[in-house]
């Protein structure tokens, strides 16, 4: 018998995040940013899963970027919490941290398809086999090419400088922004680099990244650290919180969880939408928020060329 005792428990997502439910009114369009890049279509943070990203229309795409005891900076996510990411043994079968290894060493790896946060592995396992982990200057040369956003989460420590000095050697600072939960990074970005522009806007773009647990002066902290941008988790983007940061002058983002987080949470918490289907992206738009990181860009993309 199927286990629904958590089914009474469900709420509306529309509801929770204070907008209609009857409808999708979009004012303006929002960004449509590919979590990882196309993560069901390859696997998550590859140059393939970036290149569908671009394929398919986005606007820009989200990496994860470390720096490795070799200097080299890479493009990985791994499991482990935000607190202390970067862990292997889901992802590659391994007991260690990507920091434990060089960058010879970590393109060796290879990706494990029993891991259910690898979701591309569910639709088409032989992709998995032969993905291998990219360094941030082979994504930044895709994204140049094309012309594709960037936005880079600085997952790792002491990844803020050598981030920085790459996209400026790479001449690619109006195609980038860079973001943390650790709002230290965001605010060493700003002390290296507090330039505006003639309208007063600052040059480089750097965003504050917050979770579940969402300090009631978020709009603060990040004024306090030069951010541009507040990134929220898409089920504590009321409609009141995505004003209060346009009041404040900076822009908004609605970002998603890895895909099986998001499996279980919407099938736990919400009654009204699915996982990541049009239902849960048009409430979204209702808020007002500028960009959506999602890991079903696809499927947003649709709704949005239907609205418009």
């Amino acid at each position: 018998m199927e286990d629904t005792s958590f089914v009474a428990n469900r709420k509306s997502l529309a509801s929770v995040l204070n907008v209609g439910c009857n409808g999708v009114v979009v004012a303006h369009r929002p960004l449509v940013v590919g979590h990882r890049g196309s993560l069901f279509e390859e696997v998550e943070n590859t140059l393939p899963s970036f290149q569908a990203a671009i394929d398919a229309g986005c606007d820009a795409f989200e990496l994860d970027v470390w720096l490795l005891k070799c200097g080299t900076l890479v493009v990985f996510h791994g499991g482990g919490s935000d607190d202390a990411p970067g862990w292997l043994e889901d992802y590659c079968g391994v007991r260690a941290s990507i920091l434990d290894f060089t960058y010879q060493e970590a393109k060796a790896l290879r990706f494990n398809p029993q891991c259910k946060e690898l979701s591309v592995s569910i639709s088409c396992g032989t992709k998995i086999h032969s993905a291998t982990i990219p360094t941030l200057n082979q994504v930044l040369e895709l994204a140049k090419q094309t012309g594709v956003s960037v936005k880079i989460e600085l997952k790792g420590p002491n990844t803020e400088e050598p981030t920085l000095e790459l996209v400026e050697r790479m001449n690619m600072v109006r195609q980038v922004s860079f973001s943390s939960f650790a709002h230290d990074r965001v605010a060493k970005i700003r002390m290296l680099r507090h330039h505006r522009t003639e309208s007063g806007q600052y040059m480089y773009k750097t965003a504050c990244l917050f979770s579940d647990s969402l300090p009631t002066n978020f709009v603060d902290i990040s004024k306090s650290v030069g951010a541009c941008e507040v990134h929220l988790k898409y089920d504590t983007c009321t409609k009141e919180r995505i004003d209060a940061i346009h009041k404040a002058g900076m822009d908004s983002m609605a970002w998603f969880c890895g895909p099986e987080h998001m499996r279980k949470e919407t099938a736990s918490k919400y009654s009204d939408v699915g996982n990541e289907d049009a239902e849960m992206y048009g409430i979204l738009l209702q808020t007002g928020v500028r960009s959506l990181c999602v890991n079903r860009p696809n499927v947003l993309l649709s709704l949005l060329n239907t609205k418009h």
